[in-house]
Formats: C-alpha cells, structure tokens, sequence
C-alpha cells in the first residue's frame, strides 16, 4: 500500500510548536483540576482506559462530552482538562473520556467503547442534565462524530455534535504510515466514517483551523456539506491563524470562539425547546 496522503495527514515534525503547546495543555490543565470540582477516572467500562473524569456544574446544567485525538493511538485526556476551565464557567458540566487505543484495540472497539459511554457518565452526574453535546479533537472529533451518530443517552436530549479539526471520513489514511498501527482496508474506513453514514436531526458546528492541511480543512468542509445536504443545520468556523495542533489554544482564550460557538449551540437548543412548547 503507497502513501499518497501522507503529507496531508502526518504532519508532527512540520510544527515545532507542537512539544510547546503540549505543555502548556499539561501545566493549564493541572491547575484546572486543582481548582475545579472533579471526579477523576470513573470507570465507564471493563477496561483500563474506560475511564472518564466529570467536571459537574450543578443540577440543571447541561453536558459536553470532551474526546481527546491521538490518531486512536496516543494521548490521554489528562492533557485536555483545560476543556472544562473554558467550559465550566460557561455553565456546563464536563466529561472527558479515555479510550482503549489503536494497535491494541481495533477501530471498530473503540467507536464501540466511546459510544457506550453516556449511560455511565449520566449516572455519575447523578441529576440527568437538560440536553448535552458531543465534541472532540481530531481523531476525537472523528470518534465524537460516532458518538453522535450512536446518540445512546436515553432520554437525554442530543443538542449538538460539535467536532474540533475532525476526520470524517477515513478512506485517506488508508494510504498513510498511520495505517501500520489502524490496519484499514478501504471497506472497512468506509464502514468507520461518518460522513457515509445519514445525519441525524442534530446542528453540527465543525471548528476547523485556518492554517490546517488542505487535507484536514477539507474534512470538516465536507462533512459540514454532507450534513446540509439532508437539511441539517451545519456550520463550518474557521480559527485565523490556528493549526492542527494550535486550534484548542483557541479554549485557552478568555474570547474563545469554540466555547462560544458551544455555548450558541446550547442557547439555539434551548429556544427551539420553547418553541416547541409554545406550539
């Protein structure tokens, strides 16, 4: 198998600042679970990265399920707390998922662990919460994508899908070294995409950075076109100046355009919802 798109999809050594901005995720999101309330590695499942830490606001607000990227294969979502320090003073509560990783695990496991996750997260809020919105990073956006899709939260209200520099449709990195570790074929990508898949009856808000690959840029373009064309609200933000590894810098801004963007999903949700009681 070639590696056609490789240029597009591994990328590490191109952006120095990578190594910089990961650490300060880390120091950003120590002090995040100093300060915040938090129930760290609630088990979700059997496994030992079927674990979720919750970042609970109170009785009556609303949940966003965090999902870290990694290309399926690393990170971990003690990285990511800094999530709910932009989020938690907006008024939700947080979770932030681990997940079984890649070669260990097959593709299909892991859409399968992270979309059994809602049950286990609502529980340990305790309290169900009006509505809640599926986000993720990368390959985490992928993997909120599914979640969406799967939508297993009960009678829990999906309000919004909510993906950050996702990868919707995986037929690409078939011809990437990434692949040594995902063993893909294309019917099987196919099958893990969610941009072959109908939308639900969900907006969709994809954040994508302006100084992405062509590659990345045109992932979340696409998707977003896929999700109109069944006439599904789709919106496509595109952060200046941020890149792939950049972009959830964007939460570490006191003016942040992805929780904002989060937080007129939420707002747009609870309109509709009166309206509808109106009718």
């Amino acid at each position: 198998m070639g590696l056609a798109n490789e240029a597009g999809y591994v990328f590490r050594d191109r952006y120095p600042e990578r190594e910089h901005v990961y650490r300060r995720f880390d120091e950003v999101s120590a002090a995040a679970r100093a300060s915040l309330p938090c129930r760290r590695n609630v088990p979700y499942g059997a496994h030992r990265r079927q674990v979720f830490d919750l970042f609970p606001v109170g009785d009556g607000a609303p949940l966003v399920i965090f999902v870290h990227g990694g290309y399926w294969q690393s990170l971990d979502k003690d990285r990511y707390s800094f999530v709910a320090a932009a989020l938690v003073p907006r008024g939700f509560s947080v979770a932030l998922l681990n997940y079984p990783l890649a070669p260990a695990a097959s593709l299909e496991a892991i859409v399968e662990s992270v979309c059994g996750c809602p049950p286990a997260v609502l529980e340990a809020l305790g309290t169900p919460p009006p509505f809640w919105i599926a986000t993720g990073h990368s390959a985490g956006g992928h993997l909120a994508a599914m979640l969406t899709l799967a939508s297993k939260a009960g009678n829990v209200a999906l309000a919004a899908c909510a993906p950050i520099s996702g990868i919707f449709d995986l037929e690409p990195l078939v011809e990437t070294s990434l692949n040594a570790a995902l063993e893909l074929d294309h019917e099987r990508a196919a099958k893990l995409s969610p941009i072959r898949r109908p939308p639900i009856s969900c907006p969709l808000t994809a954040f994508v950075g302006a100084d992405e690959t062509s590659d990345f840029a045109g992932q979340s373009r696409q998707f977003v076109g896929h999700w109109r064309a069944s006439g599904r609200h789709a919106e496509l933000v595109s952060l200046r100046d941020k890149n792939h590894y950049t972009v959830l810098c964007d939460l570490l801004e006191e003016r942040s355009e992805i929780a904002e963007g989060i937080t007129q999903l939420a707002q747009a949700f609870r309109r509709e919802e009166k309206r509808v009681e109106w009718l």
